[in-house]
């Protein structure tokens, strides 16, 4: 599969896409919070740039413009063939799937700010391992991790992604992550009645194990 995007992560991170319009290149900038969260502060709708694995001399810093071409311009149906949403979900899913693949460097670059004692795929394998195993704390540590991923991603269905990756059902999902926050694995979200949390010291603690 041809990849139609590219990931750039500095002191700010930059996620640009080449197939979402026929004729230009969508850039999304993303800053870190006080709160260890990505925010889109910003999204460029440029003309179509060169990608980084076409061009032997490519330069161009992510979301600049190096096109000396001065009548590529939006056009107003181009615009509404933007979904903001899912663009913003699938640069939440490219930049957290890069930390999984290479967790050392992206860490090293974000400071530690989404760093856990095992990734997302590993806790995906041991709670499959331990999924007939009474032992209920490792498992609430484990959905607790997987949870807060789904967040960091920007995902409205945490419940679903996590059911669907390690096979445990959704009712019990759904019960564990209330059952993690009752008993310190999870925090409580900071707004009533919208999905969020972060880990807690002794569920850290616990994964580290």
């Amino acid at each position: 599969m041809k990849k139609n995007w590219n990931l750039e992560i500095k002191n700010v991170i930059w996620v640009e896409f080449w197939d979402e319009l026929r004729t230009n290149t969508v850039s999304l900038k993303y800053v870190y919070s006080d709160n260890n969260e990505l925010i889109n502060t910003e999204i460029r709708i440029l003309p179509k740039q060169p990608k980084p694995d076409t061009n032997a001399k490519y330069n161009r810093k992510a979301g600049s413009d190096i096109s000396k071409n001065l009548n590529n311009q939006l056009k107003t149906v181009d615009m509404r063939k933007i979904n903001l949403l899912m663009l913003r979900q699938r640069s939440l899913n490219i930049i957290f799937d890069y930390q999984d693949l290479n967790p050392d460097h992206f860490n090293q670059i974000t400071r530690n700010r989404f760093k856990y004692p095992i990734t997302n795929n590993e806790a995906c394998k041991r709670l499959k391992k331990i999924k007939n195993n009474k032992d209920i704390q490792s498992k609430l540590a484990l959905i607790s991790l997987l949870y807060v991923n789904q967040i960091h991603r920007g995902n409205k269905y945490p419940y679903d992604e996590i059911s669907k990756s390690t096979s445990y059902s959704l009712k019990y999902t759904k019960n564990m992550i209330k059952r993690a926050r009752i008993e310190k694995y999870l925090t409580k979200p900071i707004n009533k009645g919208i999905l969020g949390g972060e880990l807690t010291n002794k569920s850290i603690k616990k994964l580290s194990i």
